[in-house]
């Protein structure tokens, strides 16, 4: 089984005197260690990034040049965050506000990997692809501290961001420590006892880092993690499930009888970010020529003017390079948990109709490829070593 991934974030400005936020977001990911998790904990003071210069190249789907700049330590970030299945963000309270750790991070925050930004213009709806691919479908935990007040409106800030990225924040605290704060203003005093001590603090902490963990696959967006439904079921068989996309003449899809050594492989994407799925289907066949690959175009309720017959000639213009399964009513993405918006998602079937893979649509069209490559050279592997003892006498 993957292993849950949840990576703690510190906003705290501090780099050598003891931060509070700091100490209680390990203490975070201790309780993500005691449900099963793999944890990783990163400083954004300890990645220098270049201010944006507000060029606008990510909202004109090019990569930001600032990557290239000597200084800057952008996409070191990135990484991690690509390797996250969930998050632990814990800051102090400066001004009433968030510390400008993470302003200068987040106007910087647009995709660092190889494939292009992929998105017709930029505004309110494709946010997700330009500022916050690497969040979107995953899950969050907020834990701010302050020494008296001022927590509330910074847990506030970045919840208009999140949710716009597509991050679902599922526990959030706001801690007014006081007595256990560690600024030199309140350990200087005969009443300032340090963080270490706040036992109420710490258990809080740990309740966070259990509970983003067990969240993750639960986003309410659910593009990226596991589907609750499906993802992660491998082995399950979904001939049923199956039974409910149609061809463009309208007869259920069926898998074809015989069978075969390699996965069939289907690309699933709702009417925005069908131009991307194509893209992803050409780099499939160009990397594994001859490999069954279907289109299932995801179609919302149809208001009363628009036919299916319709929406059928629409797609039948295209002239697709391989045969399309049509989703009516998005019934087989809600049986995989997708979200309305469905990005390419990739889902890999056994010929016997049973999921061997199913590849998020947040993965880079090159993850997604290699991934496919591996999975159908075990595959054909397996079943010639099958066929071949079979064939003994």
């Amino acid at each position: 089984m993957k292993s849950k991934n949840v990576l703690g974030i510190c906003g705290s400005p501090k780099t050598t005197a003891k931060s509070a936020s700091e100490f209680l977001c390990r203490e975070a990911l201790k309780g993500a260690e005691e449900v099963g998790a793999q944890t990783r904990l990163v400083r954004l003071v300890d990645y220098p990034i270049v201010d944006c210069d507000g060029c606008g190249d990510c909202m004109n789907r090019t990569q930001c040049h600032l990557f290239k700049h000597p200084d800057d330590r952008y996409t070191r970030l990135y990484k991690e965050v690509r390797w996250a299945d969930a998050f632990v963000f814990a800051s102090p309270v400066y001004a009433l506000g968030l510390p400008f750790t993470w302003k200068q991070w987040l106007d910087r925050c647009e995709p660092a990997d190889e494939d292009d930004l992929e998105y017709q213009y930029y505004n309110y709806e494709v946010a997700a692809d330009v500022k916050g691919k690497a969040f979107q479908g995953k899950v969050a935990g907020q834990i701010i501290t302050s020494g008296g007040i001022g927590q509330e409106w910074a847990m506030a800030q970045l919840m208009p961001l999140w949710t716009n990225v597509k991050l679902s924040v599922v526990i959030s605290v706001g801690l007014s420590l006081i007595e256990f704060d560690e600024q030199p203003g309140i350990r200087t005093k005969p009443w300032g006892v340090g963080v270490d001590n706040a036992e109420f603090a710490v258990e809080i902490a740990r309740q966070v880092g259990r509970r983003v963990t067990a969240a993750i696959g639960f986003s309410t967006f659910n593009v990226h993690g596991a589907s609750p439904r499906l993802g992660g079921s491998e082995g399950r068989d979904c001939t049923e499930q199956l039974g409910l996309l149609r061809d463009l003449t309208d007869q259920p899809f069926a898998l074809p009888e015989g069978g075969g050594l390699s996965p069939y492989v289907l690309v699933i994407a709702g009417q925005d970010k069908s131009e991307e799925a194509v893209r992803r289907i050409e780099a499939i066949l160009k990397r594994v020529p001859g490999l069954d690959v279907r289109l299932v175009a995801v179609v919302d309720q149809l208001p009363h003017f628009i036919t299916r017959d319709f929406v059928k000639e629409r797609i039948a213009e295209q002239k697709h390079q391989v045969p399309v399964l049509v989703d009516w009513d998005r019934a087989f993405a809600q049986e995989l948990g997708l979200a309305a918006n469905v990005d390419p998602h990739v889902v890999l079937l056994t010929p016997e109709g049973r999921l061997r893979r199913a590849i998020t649509g947040t993965n880079t069209t090159r993850e997604i490829v290699t991934e496919i490559e591996e999975i159908v050279r075990e595959m054909r592997s397996l079943n010639l070593s099958v066929a071949n003892r079979g064939a003994r006498p």
